[in-house]
């Protein structure tokens, strides 16, 4: 049956979509109203889908908090491990905002994929502790706009 297929495509293409569109300040406003009410994995999932166009910023700050809120108290760790094996996007997105936590939130995420995690979700909880630890890929670099030149040294002012 191809339904499956053309349903997850539609989904795949609608995010890509979203994450091309721009954040502006009633969408920032609305994601921060959000983000600070979620108290589930599955909200957080939710707020993912609706506001990742807005991950950057302030608003990827409150991304962190919401994650780091939820890692912290790690319970219904299956659901979310289950999403995270669903859908690469929200996996990349959990890793990513795990990696660029404080160091100290990084170590009670850690402690906590390390010694409770649920039975069969072994993979998942060794990827949320190895982005814990600063392994992995790159952890999200800032938003900051690098207008160097590109392969050649400036040249220095001419003299008069």
């Amino acid at each position: 049956m191809r339904i499956p297929f053309v349903v997850a495509a539609i989904v795949v293409a609608a995010h890509a979509a979203a994450a091309d569109r721009p954040c502006g300040k009633g969408d920032a406003a609305q994601a921060s109203k959000a983000l600070d009410r979620v108290n589930t994995w599955s909200q957080l999932r939710k707020g993912w889908h609706d506001w990742a166009h807005c991950d950057t910023g302030p608003t990827a700050d409150l991304f962190t908090d919401a994650v780091l809120r939820l890692a912290v108290d790690w319970k219904d760790v299956g659901t979310l491990a289950a999403s995270m094996r669903d859908d690469r996007g929200y996996h990349d997105f959990i890793l990513a905002h795990v990696k660029g936590a404080a160091k100290e939130d990084r170590d009670v995420v850690y402690s906590r994929a390390k010694a409770s995690c649920p039975a069969g979700d072994d993979a998942v909880c060794g990827e949320i502790a190895a982005a814990a630890k600063g392994e992995g890929a790159k952890p999200r670099e800032p938003d900051t706009l690098d207008l160097s030149p590109i392969g050649r040294t400036p040249e220095p002012p001419a003299r008069k």
